[in-house]
């Protein structure tokens, strides 16, 4: 008896402790008083913000002829400051027309590589088999989203007023064919309100989980996924994150009723539930030195491993890049487009561009004549508009994907090895780490192999069509070069080029402080070489015997960007950069140099950044040499500290002052 009694009061204890622990109001509707009279979050004092909880379900459904999955998520926020009254418009994404033809031309990839004509109309369980319609898994594929219900709850006096969300405040945007969006704003919320909302996603598209962040822009309290998923769909699910969630996967179970016997017995599948948890997380908003600050925010991603149908054993989805190499290569929106002429092919041979014999020359006279016809229009794609290049050309404008085929077919017409080269674009984040996915890749440029080994690539959006000219967004460390028969390989699209700038500043100072002179900028390294050119002036201060200046001011980094003392995040650069500055002055006659500051020199412990100033007194005259490096495109957050350090060294003295006196 007193070993029963011990155990239930360990029990007891156990679950008080565990609920003292989250002490988290998970029942939506009646906000806590604590939460309406609450004016800042202690963690974060300076939030406008605070997500206080936030619940998704994940569940899935079990139907004769398809399965259907809901995501239900509710979400109470706090809002702390009156700019956090912006957090009361929702936004929600959604799809429709996704099918097994969508291939690469939506936002992510439909169901594509299941092989059609070997699935039964029937899927296998371990309990008993469930008798199940042709078509498994469809060919057509929508989300929905459903029952919207949103409420502001303000203190009026010692009253709480609820003000709800009217169904014709819910609005509808169509992105494209099939992307879609619902926008909501709750009402009635300002500084002090509780926001509550929920909806519904219902979606047809069960191969794929969506991606799930538990982290975002304001600190969070409390977040939860629950996800309950049938085992003949098996997911490789990859957890990211600075703060990471807490996780468990346990078996479970479902029931479903089979349509074409209603009145049998529900039958059972086994389940695979999967908990992640994410406490006491901080706010991570957008940053001006990361390109997709999701990178970092606790989550999940997802993609489909294994999927098992009746009389059939576990087969696998989870792809190799081979297999996505073949993928692409047999896409109607992509491969299947490379070996067509070019709609160019005519003007190519009267212009005689094959018979220039330099390679990259040839590429260059390619690139001219494609890109003088047809503009990017600013949007990145990986599939072609058009079922071919001549719609493209026609038009006179494109998406890159557009106007890179149409380069692609001209380059092959021009006797040169060109092929698409497929990525992530840094501004859609990282590609996952544990799994290859076609369905996270979102755009291409050009490759172009040449005969001596090496590679050069060009994108519709390089600046004038030059070669190794890529722009930031597009120069990401792991690019995929497809080539056919297994010959795909990676590359770096980071080290094609090294941007180098340098500015000579010929000057001379004035007896009255005034020093004038012309600046020379040469950019290069990435394109053409180009060459700026003006005039510059700038205002000392005099006496009968005594000149203080300061030409440190026209150095390119007069304040430090960084100013957080701790950062979580990363530093990423745009590129790997080298800005070099010469200030030759020339001093007023019977002048010198008294008192100059010292040189300094800095960097950081992985040689990343470097940089040096210094200071040449001479007869008559006086030089300013400045150098400083960005020798990597990303930096840990360990480094952060000595990387705000220099900025704020060579910050601080960009106002150092320079004393010439007469001798």
């Amino acid at each position: 008896m007193k070993i029963r009694n011990t155990l239930i009061i360990l029990l007891t204890m156990f679950w008080l402790a565990a609920n003292a622990q989250d002490n988290i109001n998970m029942k939506f509707g009646k906000p806590t008083k604590e939460e309406m009279s609450m004016t800042t979050y202690e963690a974060d004092p300076q939030a406008d913000a605070v997500v206080l909880c936030r619940l998704t379900d994940v569940e899935y459904t079990v139907q004769t002829s398809s399965y259907l999955v809901d995501y239900r998520e509710k979400c109470r926020i706090k809002v702390l400051k009156p700019n956090g009254a912006k957090y009361a418009k929702v936004t929600v994404p959604y799809k429709k027309n996704m099918s097994v033809g969508n291939n690469i031309t939506g936002l992510r990839t439909s169901f594509m590589t299941i092989p059609m004509d070997r699935i039964s109309g029937n899927s296998a369980f371990q309990e008993q088999d469930g008798s199940m319609s042709e078509g498994v898994f469809g060919t057509d594929g929508d989300e929905m989203i459903e029952d919207v219900k949103a409420t502001a709850f303000n203190m009026e006096g010692t009253k709480v007023v609820k003000t709800s969300l009217k169904k014709s405040d819910i609005v509808n945007k169509t992105i494209d064919e099939h992307n879609y969006l619902v926008e909501f704003t709750v009402p009635n919320v300002k500084e002090g309100t509780v926001i509550e909302y929920e909806y519904t996603i219902h979606s047809q598209l069960f191969w794929e989980l969506r991606d799930w962040y538990a982290q975002c822009d304001i600190p969070v309290v409390f977040a939860k996924l629950d996800m309950n998923i049938p085992n003949f769909l098996i997911f490789n699910i990859e957890d990211h994150g600075i703060q990471r969630l807490t996780y468990t996967c346990t078996a479970g179970s479902m029931k479903y009723k089979v349509e074409s016997d209603p009145l049998a017995n529900p039958m059972s599948v086994v389940t695979n539930h999967y908990v992640y948890v994410g406490r006491d997380l901080k706010g991570m908003p957008k940053d001006d030195f990361v390109w997709n600050v999701k990178d970092y925010w606790a989550g999940i991603t997802a993609e489909l491993k294994q999927y098992r149908l009746r009389g059939m054993n576990q087969m696998d989805y989870a792809q190799t890049w081979e297999k996505i190499d073949n993928m692409l290569l047999e896409d109607p929106a992509l491969g299947l487009q490379l070996s067509s002429h070019s709609p160019l092919h005519d003007e190519l041979i009267a212009a005689h561009v094959a018979d220039i014999a330099e390679q990259r020359e040839r590429m260059a006279a390619v690139c001219k004549l494609v890109l003088d016809k047809v503009k990017w229009d600013g949007t990145y794609r990986l599939a072609t508009t058009d079922d071919n290049t001549g719609a493209t050309l026609k038009r006179g404008t494109g998406s890159n994907a557009d106007v890179n085929m149409l380069l692609i077919q001209s380059l092959r017409d021009a006797g040169l090895q060109a092929y698409p080269v497929v990525l992530r674009t840094r501004d859609e984040g990282m590609m996952p780490y544990n799994f290859p996915s076609i369905s996270k890749l979102n755009s291409y440029v050009v490759g172009v192999q040449f005969q001596n080994g090496s590679t050069a690539f060009v994108d519709a959006s390089s600046e004038n069509g030059f070669i190794n000219a890529l722009p930031a967004q597009l120069q990401v460390e792991s690019a995929r070069l497809i080539i056919p028969d297994n010959k795909s390989q990676w590359v770096n699209l980071q080290k094609l080029s090294r941007p180098k700038v340098t500015t000579v500043i010929e000057a001379t100072l004035s007896a009255q402080g005034l020093l004038k002179g012309k600046q020379t900028t040469l950019r290069s390294g990435i394109g053409q070489e180009t060459k700026e050119e003006k005039e510059i002036s700038l205002q000392g201060t005099a006496d009968a015997n005594t000149i203080s200046f300061s030409p440190y001011s026209l150095l390119p980094i007069r304040e430090n960007p960084f100013t957080e003392n701790q950062r979580q995040l990363p530093v990423e650069f745009p590129t790997t950069e080298s800005d070099q500055v010469i200030i030759n002055i020339t001093l007023p006659e019977g002048y010198a140099v008294e008192d100059a500051p010292k040189s300094i020199a800095a960097t950081t412990p992985d040689k990343g950044i470097s940089g040096r100033l210094a200071t040449y007194p001479s007869e008559g005259k006086v030089d300013v040499h400045y150098q400083f490096s960005i020798n990597k495109v990303a930096h840990p957050n360990k480094n952060y500290p000595a990387i705000k350090d220099m900025f704020a060294l060579f910050a601080q003295h960009s106002k150092d002052v320079l004393i010439v006196k007469k001798k």
